[in-house]
């Protein structure tokens, strides 16, 4: 199958009902979540391949991550403050003030940092995922000029990412009720 990368605003109508159709199907019916999946995230990349039947069989979303002091890391998701209330500003973490566990903090100039997710194949054992990884990789390293890519990854796939050199930088942590993990690569 064939990989498309888009921005946003290149995503024709039918192209952004098919991936939202697709998230839908993995994320709210097969994981049984409720949840607000149009969270405005959405504003990068978007990776993907389409089946025979033309639907988007393999997704994933890439944004960057300002380093700015009105962005927070809550539960793995960099918020601007705008959308947050009191108390998730309260206990939550500035981008500028991320520490990460093996290198410190985040340099503050330079650095730029994308964020992976909602990442997804319809169909499984097929090595699908892993070409999808691959191919949002190069999209965060060449066309976002990333120097990190972090994601949040459900505990049970954590291998997946590993497999292709993210780094475990959390304990185990529970968002909508599911089991995850926080990850980065570094662009070497």
């Amino acid at each position: 199958m064939k990989f498309e990368r888009r921005k946003f605003e290149e995503l024709t109508a039918e192209e952004l009902y098919e991936i939202l159709k697709s998230r839908n199907e993995i994320f709210v019916i097969e994981q049984e979540c409720i949840f607000q999946d149009c969270d405005d995230c959405d504003f990068g990349y978007h990776v993907f391949c389409r089946d025979e039947a033309g639907r988007v069989a393999a997704y994933m979303r890439i944004y960057e991550i300002e380093q700015e002091p009105d962005v927070y890391l809550i539960d793995g998701q960099a918020i601007w403050s705008g959308n947050l209330t009191a108390e998730q500003i309260r206990t939550g973490t500035k981008m500028a003030d991320y520490q990460d566990p093996d290198r410190g903090t985040m340099p503050k100039e330079n650095a730029r940092m994308v964020q992976m997710g909602r990442v997804l194949t319809l169909e499984h054992g097929k090595g699908l995922g892993g070409e999808l990884l691959k191919e949002g990789i190069r999209t965060a390293w060449d066309q976002m000029g990333a120097d990190m890519i972090f994601i949040e990854a459900e505990d049970y796939v954590e291998g997946y990412y590993t497999k292709a050199g993210f780094v475990t930088t959390s304990d185990v942590f529970l968002k909508d009720d599911i089991p995850h993990v926080h990850m980065e690569l570094w662009k070497s």
